[in-house]
């Protein structure tokens, strides 16, 4: 692995002005929520820099991914469910390594992924070796004159913002927002925004005009067909075992699982829902691996990959749709909440990855999959938030509620009390005294100024929708439990 592969190269001027650019915008732009604009804003400054301060134009794969990236980055810009921020940020961050690497296989996505780590001290290396050179080129000539031309500079927007704060309130609001506070952790939040993202975007600079490059990888020497046949094979019939049981569930309906299990239906899904989770999971590691030792160099070699490989990804495929009628029984049954919609929406997706592995290995060939499954993985982050888990969580369990759900006539309103304003509108549906109970917190958080770094459309539009709802004071009733 050449992680400095020329160690006479130099950061230019450019980069480090860039760097100190986007890390002083950063600080400014990033909220302290890590909820709103102000994040796609800091994402889109840091890849401009990016592009602006390596040789070349960008191609336009590197445009799409760049727009990719900016569009996950945007979703607390119009979702107000922060618990989503902790999913979306790290999958923006590898993709954005996975840009700069120029990443087309599996490995160089791994490597996109711990570059951060493996490259910070050649990029390190790199700066210091352009500051001395940055500086020769840009000698101040008087420095007494260059003190005074910044002293003056600040004296006039203290003047100006002063006078432009006390005309305007909104001005002044702004001025706030952006004005840290002295001795507040407001401060210490700022200045580390600043440096992880001047890190960050120094590692993107240095990476696109350094071309770090992993080693040549080794030829691959497949290995002979039983040492990978046997246990693939094994877990193949393993798994026509168990949809020939699952069939006779299916279509035994409830009577059939009683008689069996000794559960309810619903009882039944819940009980094996996380485990078909796992054994998705297991037989994408399974399919690719086996791929990967297999020797598809004869006709007969292939033959069996198709067979054995592609018949684990089918009978996964299988299972995914076992997991989501069982997931779908278990709402129907028990309700809706976060974790449940997350993992069903993610049985969604692995089903899209495997059968993406389905058509590579059908004849399509593998050169493209990590890029393929980038982009499901991408699409299916931004369906996800076109979705609105939270408001689809709220609508579910009020219309349980509604239409009197057998066993479900009473609703956890200090669950769904906690979703984000996002839920705002299907929490309107209810009746009193349950509509106040439910929307009272989420009211006070939508109501929350956040400056307009902070800002974003769902909470925005809960604020509307709550003007002309009145909400009794918590003093006044009685909030019933789950």
């Amino acid at each position: 692995m050449s992680l400095d592969p020329d160690r006479s190269a130099a950061a230019s001027g450019r980069v480090l002005v860039a760097v100190t650019v986007v890390a002083v915008a950063a600080a400014v732009l990033v909220p302290v929520e890590l909820s709103g604009i102000g994040l796609a804003l800091a994402w889109t400054a840091v890849l401009v820099a990016v592009f602006t301060c390596t040789p070349g134009r960008p191609g336009w794969g590197q445009i799409s991914t760049a727009v990719g990236i900016v569009a996950v980055t945007s979703v607390p810009g119009w979702r107000s469910a922060e618990w989503l921020t902790p999913w979306y940020l790290p999958l923006a961050a590898v993709t954005t390594g996975a840009l700069m690497v120029g990443a087309r296989s599996i490995r160089e996505l791994v490597f996109a992924a711990i570059s951060p780590v493996v490259l910070l001290i050649p990029a390190v290396r790199w700066t210091g070796r352009g500051v001395p050179a940055a500086r020769a080129a840009r000698r101040i000539t008087h420095p007494l004159r260059a003190v005074g031309v910044g002293l003056l500079t600040i004296g006039l927007v203290l003047v100006f913002g002063a006078l432009f704060a006390g005309a305007d309130a909104t001005f002044a609001s702004l001025l706030g927002d952006l004005t840290p506070r002295i001795g507040d952790v407001d401060v210490s939040w700022h200045l580390v925004v600043a440096l992880v993202v001047g890190v960050f975007t120094l590692l993107g600079c240095f990476i696109l005009q350094a071309h770090p490059q992993l080693a040549a990888r080794p030829t691959r020497v497949p290995g002979q067909t039983w040492t990978w046949a046997v246990p693939t094979g094994t877990v193949l019939v393993l798994y026509l075992a168990f949809l020939a049981t699952q069939a006779r569930a299916m279509f035994g309906g409830d009577d059939y699982v009683q008689r069996t299990s000794g559960l309810t239906y619903a009882e039944y899904a819940r009980s094996g829902f996380w485990q078909l989770f796992a054994v998705t999971i297991l037989t994408i590691l399974t399919v690719t691996i086996g791929w990967h030792h297999a020797d598809r160099s004869t006709s007969r070699g292939r033959i069996l990959v198709r067979v054995i490989l592609g018949g684990l990804c089918l009978s996964a495929l299988a299972v995914v749709a076992s997991a989501l009628s069982r997931m779908d029984l278990y709402m129907d049954a028990f309700g809706a909440t976060r974790l449940r919609i997350t993992v069903l929406a993610t049985e969604w997706w692995l089903g899209a990855v495997l059968i993406a592995l389905l058509i590579a290995g059908a004849g399509v060939g593998t050169r493209h999959l990590a890029r393929v499954v980038g982009v499901l993985t991408i699409g299916a982050a931004l369906a996800f938030a076109a979705y609105n888990p939270d408001a689809q969580v709220a609508r579910i369990n009020v219309d349980r509620y509604l239409a009197g759900a057998p066993g479900a006539p009473r609703i956890d309103v200090g669950y769904l009390s906690n979703l984000s304003p996002d839920a705002t509108d299907q929490l309107l549906r209810l009746p009193e005294p349950l509509r106040s109970c439910a929307v009272r917190d989420i009211a006070a958080q939508a109501r929350t100024d956040r400056g307009w770094t902070g800002f974003d459309l769902a909470r925005d539009h809960a604020v509307r929708s709550l003007r002309d709802t009145p909400i009794t004071p918590a003093e006044g009733v009685v909030c019933p439990g789950p």
